[in-house]
């Protein structure tokens, strides 16, 4: 709300002041100590928190460098632990071993002692845990196996690599972990176990120096919280139970960060994780007191810091404030004496140059805020003269009661009323509000927010004349009494005009029928007309014939001419309650609304309006003088469907009888077509389709088949890849079907790269696959994929990905690709050739091919279409065209493969043309990977491939 007042008056000379309030200087001198506490206590504080940050950071730094050792050590040992499976899975195969036979020992268990300095015993025992061999001598008296619940009975139930769990060896009598793995009969039964005995108090994986701080170690426990290994004091804690709370933690979390005291009680910070393929878990323990020591040494070098700070600050604010507090307080009186009024006070500078400029400084402040009064009683009287020279009417009213308080001189003319008759009138009484209601749709926002804006409402003036008015007001204050400030502005001429603009929005400007928009809004109640009676009604989609012609004839005026004709006796021939429309261009609509509801009866009345229409749009026109003939095509669709009781939008209906409509033209014109299911099933189908084709691309329902590629010996050479779709629906879908429409759609793109990344894939597993490595797979690539910009790149990421060999992959090209941008193609092709790739020429002969084209591509391979294959044996001109593709592919350097081989006859007839390679159904039919592996593995490679 604005609050418009008086300014305050200066107070009458010779009057007496209120004497101000005197402040004691003893609350100025503690407001001054808090100044400067204020700053040293951010000061401190924010030096308090950088400690807090820097403890946090050596934290996160400790935790870091330990998890890196633990990383590294834990490595070590994996490494340690894969290398010995390694080894004892070799001595399991050694003949030596398996024979279990003490006189017959093999000698690489002694050998293998000196390879590792942590291996205390290389051992083999037998199936009942007898000992049979030892690379250490057998100390007399000891026991002749191990304990079984150590290790052994665990190996004779898993048959596999197994850590056994610390224990004294029954051989050597010092603490080990017992490496075993079992060694198998002919028949795969267990006769044995083979160990090495790993020495725990020697175990300890190389570190570069310097990777542990001091009193910092690394260490592994077993899953029943053991120590395994140590690099400290190794004799005294291998062996034994690490802190049970600590091992226990790490037991459980198997991996992470804690901070926890050691057996000794020591707080340390541990970073600890698992060991593959054991129940070890490695740690690296770091000396909290020798990570946090120098955090502890920076805080107490802060903390002397900020006490000597504190002490020298607040000698000299005691010193300051002494000889400030002084000329603080002279100033203080004058602003009270100003805040009661008496505006004519000046302070006195005195003090320090700081406080004098202060005094300066606040008294040309009140002289500022007398120039300020006068400037505002100036301001009040501009707004005067703008209030009342407005073009727009300005009123002042108040609030509760609506009365009149001021309104300036162009409130008369929209009224009519002058400002002398308002006197002590309402709003109410001259009855200004032609619905009182939107008054109070006025109050409302001005309640809430206090201004309300472009608000319309019509008004009535004096003599009775209803105007619309666009008002706009602000809550205002008027010595304490809320009133409202409006300003009005006549905007009848404009509401007229955007009704004028409103109504021919809803019409056709050229023939004056219903435009588009208000058609389907007719034949939308129409529709719910028909639902609500029971009834049907008949949609007639009207196209003039070659009306192109009459524009580039005779003209777009005599159009217009031949249009408006048009409209007028489509007019004539409906009845009233029927809408005759214009669609846009040369297209036109009629509505027939609610006939019964049999649709035979309803579909004969559709037809002789139909007739009607189209004998009345075929007689003459007089267009420019000369006597023009034009006839129509018409498409009928029915709607309303009571029987089947659902809703439609009012698109479906004028859908189908465009298409009818189409089906007119195609029908030879100048007549007349019902709409035919047989059509909206094509169309519906081929929607489905492509909705189909969508979420196969991204639920990848896909497959890829391979058809094998032969020589002349029938051995195999390669393989050409073949997209196929298995639809959880469908079932399988032809390529037929939704190749064609995935190219037309754009989704071939999607699907090409799919095949290109599974056909790379399917290559580097085939490459340590004998019989398969040396296999060239074929790849087709549309023109629409090979004219992406960076189609080079994603060739090049798909091979480094898969990990094929480029040599093996042949991208098939279609002539198609030749016929635009040939550059752009040569260009690709040789950045392609560069990598290894091969490229072949599907179809070729079915295009137009330039030879000087062919010649500039670096290609391996042409390819014959099997529409000449099929045919060869009975079309000479087939047989010359497969002759001609042999004899180019011989002048050009390149080989030839024919498609769609499927008789011995054909094979023989292109084979005497000279052609040595073949695909098609007479050697495979297009085969899953797996089928393809074991027809090529039964049928055997070309060793030259």
């Amino acid at each position: 709300m604005i609050t418009l007042q008086s300014p305050p008056q200066p107070a009458a000379q010779g009057e007496a002041s209120a004497p101000a309030p005197r402040p004691r200087g003893l609350a100025m001198r503690w407001a001054l100590l808090g100044l400067v506490a204020l700053p040293l206590l951010v000061l401190v504080l924010t030096l308090g928190y950088d400690t807090w940050q820097q403890y946090q950071a050596s934290l996160a730094a400790a935790y870091r460098q330990a998890a890196a050792t633990r990383l590294l050590y834990g490595t070590q040992t994996e490494l340690f632990l894969t290398q010995a499976e390694r080894v004892l899975a070799r001595l399991a195969e050694r003949p030596g071993v398996r024979a279990l036979d003490r006189s017959r020992c093999d000698p690489m268990l002694g050998e293998l002692m000196q390879f590792q300095p942590a291996y205390a015993n290389v051992l083999t025992l037998d199936a009942g845990g007898r000992l049979i061999c030892s690379a250490t001598d057998v100390v007399s008296g000891s026991k002749a196996g191990p304990d079984p619940r150590y290790y052994f009975n665990e190996v004779l139930t898993s048959g596999r690599f197994t850590v056994g769990k610390p224990a004294q060896g029954f051989i050597t009598g010092r603490w080990v972990s017992t490496l075993a793995y079992p060694i198998r009969r002919e028949d795969g039964s267990i006769s044995g176990v083979v160990g090495i005995a790993v020495d725990l108090t020697n175990y300890r994986p190389l570190l570069p120096p310097g990777t542990l701080p001091p009193r910092a170690f690394v260490g592994v426990i077993n899953g029943d919280g053991i120590v395994i290994a140590r690099s400290e004091r190794a004799e005294e804690r291998v062996g034994k139970p690490a802190h049970p709370e600590t091992s226990a933690r790490m037991r459980r979390e198997r991996e992470g960060v804690l901070a926890a005291p050691d057996f000794e009680g020591i707080p340390r910070l541990f970073s600890f994780g698992p060991v593959p393929h054991s129940d070890w878990i490695v740690f690296v323990a770091l000396d909290q007191a020798v990570v946090m020591a120098p955090v502890l040494q920076l805080a107490w070098q802060r903390l002397g810091f900020t006490a000597c700070l504190l002490l020298a600050v607040g000698l000299i604010t005691a010193r300051l404030t002494r000889r400030i507090a002084r000329p603080v307080e002279a100033i203080s009186r004058t602003m009270a004496a100003v805040g009661a009024g008496a505006i004519y006070e000046r302070a006195l500078p005195e003090g320090p140059a700081e406080l004098q400029a202060i005094a300066h400084e606040l008294n040309a402040m009140l002289d500022a805020r007398m120039r300020a009064d006068a400037r505002l009683r100036q301001s009040e009287e501009r707004f005067r003269i703008a209030f009342r020279t407005s073009p727009d009417a300005l009123c002042i009213t108040q609030l509760s009661t609506g009365r009149f308080i001021e309104v300036n001189d162009s409130f008369q003319p929209l009224t009519g009323w002058p400002r002398e008759s308002l006197a002590g009138k309402t709003v109410h009484d001259i009855h200004l509000w032609r619905h009182p209601a939107d008054r109070q749709r006025l109050i409302q926002p001005l309640m809430k927010t206090g201004t309300c804006s472009n608000m319309e409402a019509e008004f009535q003036a004096r003599d009775g004349r209803i105007w619309t008015g666009l008002i706009s007001a602000q809550l205002i204050s008027l010595d304490g009494m809320p009133c409202i400030l409006s300003i009005t502005r006549d905007i009848s001429e404009r509401k007229a005009s955007e009704e004028r603009i409103h109504s021919l929005s809803f019409s056709d400007p050229l023939t004056g029928l219903p435009n588009r928009r208000l058609f389907l809004d007719r034949l939308q109640q129409a529709m719910i007309g028909c639902q609500r009676h029971h009834r049907l009604g008949a949609l007639l989609y009207v196209d003039l014939d070659d009306f192109k012609t009459v524009n580039e004839t005779l003209g777009h005026d005599q159009g217009d001419l031949l249009l408006q004709e048009v409209a007028r006796r489509l007019s004539q021939c409906v009845q009233e309650g029927d809408t005759a429309a214009r669609l846009g261009g040369d297209e036109f609509a009629v509505v027939l609304d609610e006939f019964s509801g049999h649709s035979e009866e309803t579909a004969s009345h559709a037809e002789a309006v139909a007739e009607k229409l189209l004998l009345a749009l075929k007689q003459p026109y007089l267009l420019g003088g000369v006597t023009q003939h034009r006839t129509a095509s018409v498409g009928i669709a029915l709607f309303g469907h009571p029987t089947e009781g659902t809703a439609e939008a009012p698109t479906e209906p004028l859908r189908r009888a465009e298409l009818a409509m189409y089906q007119a033209k195609a029908a030879g014109r100048n007549t007349l077509q019902f709409f035919d299911p047989q059509m909206q099933a094509v169309v519906s189908a081929r929607a489905s389709l492509e909705t189909g084709l969508r979420e196969a691309i991204e639920q990848q329902q896909f497959q890829l088949h391979y058809q094998p590629q032969v020589n002349a010996e029938g051995r195999v050479v390669g393989a050409e890849a073949l997209v196929r779709w298995l639809d959880p629906r469908r079932g399988m879908v032809s390529p037929a079907e939704f190749i064609p429409l995935a190219e037309s759609s754009g989704l071939i793109l999607p699907l090409g790269r799919w095949v290109l990344e599974t056909a790379c894939a399917q290559l580097a597993r085939w490459r340590s696959m004998p019989g398969l490595s040396q296999l060239s797979l074929s790849v087709n690539v549309s023109a629409r994929q090979f004219g992406e910009v960076d189609f080079v790149e994603q060739v090049m990421t798909t091979l480094m990905r898969s990990g094929c060999r480029a040599q093996t992959l042949k991208l098939e090209m279609t002539e198609s690709m030749l016929a635009t941008n040939i550059e752009d193609v040569t260009a690709k092709m040789n950045a392609l050739k560069g990598l290894g790739l091969g490229f072949s020429l599907d179809d070729f002969g079915t295009g137009y091919s330039s030879l000087s084209y062919l010649k500039r591509l670096p290609l391996e391979q042409l390819k014959i279409d099997q529409g000449f294959v099929r045919d060869i044996l009975v079309d000479p001109n087939d047989a010359a065209i497969a002759k001609m593709v042999v004899a180019l592919a011989d002048s050009m350097g390149l080989t030839v493969i024919a498609e769609g081989v499927e008789t011995a006859a054909q094979r023989a007839a292109l084979a005497a043309l000279g052609c040595a390679h073949y695909q098609g159904y007479l050697f495979s039919r297009p085969l899953p990977a797996p089928e393809f592996e074991a027809w090529v593995a039964q049928q055997g490679v070309d060793s030259k491939t």
